[in-house]
């Protein structure tokens, strides 16, 4: 994996140091679950979009009709 660039490394540096400088619990779990959310979502569109470059999308979703089992 690269190295993250310059201005990447001092927004990392200045997001650190306001989590640091936080005492506010519920403002802490908020952003972790924030960051959670972000996170999950930036990995299920890298997996989307590696598989279809790769040509493995996989078929729609399609519920099963009324009264079958799934």
């Amino acid at each position: 994996m690269n190295e993250p660039s310059l201005s990447r490394e001092f927004t990392i540096a200045m997001h650190e140091r306001a989590i640091e400088s936080c005492d506010d619990i519920e403002q802490l779990r908020s952003v972790a679950k924030t960051l959670l959310r972000a996170w999950q979502m930036q990995a299920s569109f890298t997996e989307n979009y590696a598989a279809q470059l790769m040509h493995l999308t996989p078929p729609p979703f399609s519920p099963a009709a009324p009264g079958t089992a799934q």
